[in-house]
């Protein structure tokens, strides 16, 4: 990756400091002026260096308030009782939803501003930061109007004389800021094939992904009618004081309209989302890996398909990250058979809704491991006790305990051992410290085929054959057999959002799903009580997200907080 100087401006609606690898230089320059920097590029650095800081991802904030409320996450109560349970006030970072996004909104507002003035940079490398900031701009309102429906908008740094206090805008008209944003992006900036592109940073094939994935928001939002089948239900069932698991049933959902996106035509903006998810395929710049793991290694960071990631630094106080101590979990330095962390991962259910053989499962969950401090081993799932204790003789069964290192002794049924730790959360570095660099996936192209095959069943009244050819895609990459010939429309887009939850667990994508189709609030409440006794029963105001009550107080024009909170 080219360097990217690293610097901060301590200034009212300046920067935090820029990074991505260990070349970096870091140099506080606490006596820069605004008018002093030349640079576009560092302008879009500084922005750029609002995901990874402490306002959203650096202690966790961001993904869990992504991840944590649906039906397929699960963890212990002490870790994961508050979002996960919907006591969204609880949580300690419940309010960098909200200020996450505008700080970063600020930063763009200001760098705009900033760029648009400079008389001597290059105009090529105005241009390209000028699409950053754009990008950037529109995915932040595009956080905000999905958690928080309507929203004050600024188009302006506050630094530059917007009033701090704005009224609510439409979630329509959010949209339309979301949709004219994307667009300058795609304009402005550059494709990973363009000269002097930096890997790591926005590309315009990034801007028409997450274009596509707006437009398909907006089009199952607004859809008046339809079903869902969901793989849930209730988790486990309780005889004789015993408590058994269960396996997920299919229940089908009708949809609900998501407030404010009425009246839309819904038609319209599923062939936005086809064709525009259709432009980023044609182009040819990004394409699966050959198998699930190769996915998730180090070396296959920012390419492949891997359209836009959040850039980390390993044990770096600014730029590094828990997520993979939190959802995977680290090795003990000093016993490094032992993992500490890994509290969260995925449901029983979630595990059993694939085939025996897909590798998202057979090489995608940690299926054996020592505890923090115990010389015991542990199995995952509890389904595979048979196969554990060797009762099952099956050649399958013999096949895969030699897979998994099965040893008759090895015990299940503890609270922490109820998680399917997903795998793809090892890709860092090194696996045995706290603050790793993982590069969490904000856009995967998986994201784009099911993208395209989703709107491609809506417009078609079914299936076609590049729909399903796009899943297929998938499929056959994971080692699952391909969708059947035979679905009609309400079975392939059921379809397609499991495959969905299949392929992208955990990368901060089920909520919305859930709650862009209108089936959030059943399919939780279908559930009721998870595994781990977290409850999963919802009420409306879950929908969206309590704003904070200081901006509450403090903008008299907001009007209030969200209802229920």
């Amino acid at each position: 990756m080219k360097k990217i100087q690293v610097l901060a401006l301590l200034l009212a609606g300046s920067f935090a400091a820029v990074s991505c690898s260990d070349i970096l230089e870091e140099k506080p320059l606490d006596f820069i002026t605004p008018d002093q920097v030349t640079d576009p590029n560092f302008i879009a650095n500084g922005a750029l260096n609002t995901l990874t800081s402490g306002s959203m991802f650096r202690y966790g904030q961001f993904p869990n308030l992504w991840d944590y409320d649906s039906d397929d996450a699960t963890g212990p109560s002490w870790a994961f009782g508050d979002v996960g349970a919907g006591n969204y006030q609880s949580y300690w970072g419940i309010d960098a939803g909200w200020n996450g996004p505008y700080t970063l909104i600020h930063r763009c507002n200001f760098g705009i501003s900033q760029i648009n003035a400079m008389t001597t940079a290059d105009e090529a490398a105005k241009q390209n930061a000028l699409g950053q900031l754009y990008f950037l701009r529109g995915w932040a309102y595009f956080l905000l109007v999905r958690s928080y429906g309507s929203i004050p908008v600024f188009e302006k740094a506050v630094t530059e004389g917007t009033a701090p206090q704005q009224p609510r805008v439409p979630v329509k008209d959010v949209y339309a800021l979301i949709i004219d944003n994307l667009k300058q992006a795609e304009t402005n900036l550059k494709s990973t094939r363009d000269a002097g592109f930096e890997l790591g940073r926005p590309s315009k094939g990034a801007a028409s992904s997450l274009l596509a994935k707006v437009y398909l928001t907006m089009a199952s939002g607004s859809l008046s009618s339809g079903q869902v089948t969901v793989m849930g239900g209730k988790a486990f069932q309780v005889v004789s004081g015993r408590k058994t698991l269960l396996a997920p049933q299919a229940i089908t959902h009708n949809k609900t309209v998501v407030a404010g996106l009425e009246g839309l035509n819904s038609a319209e903006y599923f062939k936005l989302a086809r064709d525009k998810a259709q432009e980023v395929i044609n182009s040819g710049e990004y394409y699966l890996f050959p198998s699930h793991m190769e996915v998730w290694t180090v070396a296959n960071r920012n390419r492949g398909e891997h359209i836009w990631s959040l850039q980390s630094i390993l044990e770096s106080p600014d730029f590094g990250n828990e997520i993979s101590l939190f959802r995977r979990g680290r090795l003990d330095p000093t016993k490094a058979d032992q993992l500490e962390g890994g509290w969260i991962g995925t449901s029983y259910q979630w595990y059993h809704n694939f085939e025996e053989n897909d590798q998202r499962i057979t090489d995608g969950v940690l299926h054996r491991w020592k505890m923090w401090s115990n010389t015991q081993f542990h199995y995952y799932p509890l389904s595979d006790s048979l196969v554990v204790r060797g009762t099952d003789t099956s050649p399958a069964a013999v096949a895969k305990r030699a897979k998994y290192g099965y040893q008759p002794a090895d015990q299940s049924a503890l609270d922490d051992g109820r998680i399917g730790r997903l795998r793809k959360f090892e890709a860092v570095s090194k696996n045995n410290v706290t603050l790793g660099d993982f590069h969490f996936p904000l856009l995967r192209y998986p994201d784009v085929l099911l993208t395209f095959a989703e709107a491609e069943n809506e417009i078609n009244n079914g299936p076609t054959g590049a729909a399903r050819n796009a899943v297929n895609q998938i499929r056959r990459r994971n080692g699952a057999s391909e969708v059947g010939t035979s679905l009609n429309q309400q079975q392939f887009r059921s379809f397609v959002l499991e495959e969905r939850r299949r392929e992208l667990a955990l990368e901060g994508d089920r909520r919305w799903d859930l709650i862009r189709w209108g089936i959030y609030l059943p399919v939780m409440n279908a559930l009721d009580i998870d595994e781990n006794n977290v409850i999963k029963r919802r009420q409306s105001k879950h929908l969206l997200y309590p704003i904070p009550i200081s901006e509450v107080n403090a903008n008299k024009l907001i009007g209030g907080n969200n209802p229920g909170w």
